[in-house]
């Protein structure tokens, strides 16, 4: 048995046998797109009293709505000199407290350099005072010698 196969024949072959794949592939997904829609024919059934109560209360809730941006828009209309001069005074105030704050910032700083001095101060008072103590105690030391030197001198006379 021989047979011919054209390249003709063969990529109406591969077509065909495309065709067939492709074909089963839009059979399930036109099963899963049946399956959802049934699952959401089911939920609008068993939610529809609820849906239908929904609907019809939508005209007031839009009328609600629609009151409540009418007041808050004169609200906000009503508020925004207020909140204007607000914001003014907020200005205000962090202009003082800045000011208050640069002030207690160079007392602070006026306050270390004097701390400072007066440490610098009181440490050369005590080095004075220690160099000084030392100074009399060699002369008291001195003083002792002298008295001693005399008491021989006189002794010895």
């Amino acid at each position: 048995m021989t047979a011919n196969l054209t390249i003709q024949d063969l990529f109406k072959l591969i077509l065909f046998l495309l065709g067939i794949g492709v074909l089963t592939y839009l059979i399930l997904v036109l099963k899963n797109i049946n399956k959802i829609i049934s699952q959401a024919k089911k939920l609008t059934e068993n939610n529809m009293k609820e849906l239908d109560t929904t609907i019809k209360q939508l005209p007031e809730i839009t009328k609600n709505v629609n009151d409540i941006t009418r007041e808050v828009q004169t609200t906000i209309t009503s508020l925004t000199p207020e909140i204007n001069g607000l914001l003014f005074n907020i200005n205000s105030i962090s202009g003082k407290v800045e000011g208050i704050t640069a002030t207690i910032d160079n007392t602070a700083h006026k306050i270390t350099s004097t701390v400072d001095q007066v440490t610098d101060g009181i440490a050369e008072t005590a080095y004075a005072f220690q160099s000084n103590t030392k100074n009399i105690t060699d002369y008291i030391q001195i003083l002792k010698e002298i008295i001693e030197i005399v008491r021989n001198a006189l002794n010895k006379r």
